[in-house]
């Protein structure tokens, strides 16, 4: 990075045509901006060049700070293009230091063939089939919470959670309500499984004074409700990743794992999320 920015700043170059060659090229990417180097992108802002010592202090930062989820090699670098640098070794480094994480290894998902034919289930626009489950019991945490309710929606993949005392009817009507209803508007549908909390009168009195379609999942196929399955197993194990042996901790340490998850390096989801809350402001 050194012999790019003095052949910015200086015009110096190697003596042999070939290296000289080389750098010309490489500086083509490149400029130079209060002293600092910084890499141009086809469609993101400039990433500032750092050196192998803060390169070490953000993988570590992004991987498992405060707002870390412990994410794979790919993704590590993709957050890391979007935080603004850049190294020329960035992929190899977040691919090792993401081996060498005893969380990551610990706690990581076997990678394996679905176990039977897998049945999607499309949604026709942003948050209007909502999956919900509960995740529990957990250790005894602040709050006597040891229950976690759990919501996404099949179309964005965002995902509410809350933790619980008890999972009884009336406090899953309350998390629909505050987490759902009042944030994204009443959803076409819900889709849950078929425990007492769900098939309680109360509840389904609740959904259908809404206009909310109440789904269920089959007894014997409970993986037709798999956004809600798969939302639970990221929630599962981002919280294993951070907690270690605090495991009483869990609810102080969920609202950083939903932060976590909601900043995706995804572009796409990205783009999706933010054309929709900019059609929903105007």
């Amino acid at each position: 990075m050194t012999d790019i920015t003095n052949y910015i700043v200086k015009g110096s170059k190697p003596a042999d045509p070939i290296a000289a060659k080389k750098i010309r090229t490489q500086a083509a990417r490149y400029s130079v901006v209060a002293g600092e180097l910084y890499r141009r992108g086809f469609s993101t802002p400039l990433s500032k060049c750092i050196d192998q010592q803060h390169a070490d202090y953000v993988i570590r930062e992004i991987h498992e700070g405060i707002c870390g989820s412990h994410s794979g090699g790919r993704t590590l670098v993709a957050k890391v293009l979007r935080a603004g640098y850049y190294w020329p070794t960035l992929k190899i480094d977040c691919a090792e230091y993401v081996k060498k994480c005893k969380q990551c290894q610990q706690n990581g998902n076997l990678i394996h063939a679905s176990a039977e034919q897998l049945h999607a289930v499309s949604a026709p626009w942003p948050f209007a089939i909502w999956g919900i489950d509960i995740l529990g019991p957990f250790p005894l945490a602040k709050g006597q919470c040891k229950f976690l309710a759990v919501a996404v929606d099949y179309f964005t993949k965002w995902i509410e959670a809350e933790p619980l005392a008890t999972i009884t009817a009336t406090n899953i009507q309350k998390f629909v309500w505050k987490n759902i209803v009042t944030r994204f508007g009443i959803p076409y549908a819900i889709i849950s499984d078929n425990g007492l909390q769900f098939t309680d009168k109360k509840f389904n009195n609740f959904l259908e004074s809404l206009g909310i379609r109440h789904r269920f999942t089959s007894v014997e196929h409970p993986q037709s409700n798999g956004q809600a399955e798969a939302a639970n197993k990221v929630i599962l194990t981002e919280l294993k990743k951070r907690l270690g042996t605090a495991k009483g901790a869990w609810a102080e340490e969920l609202p950083e794992v939903l932060w976590a998850y909601r900043s995706p390096p995804n572009q796409a989801q990205k783009r999706l999320r933010s054309d929709w809350h900019t059609a929903r402001m105007r």
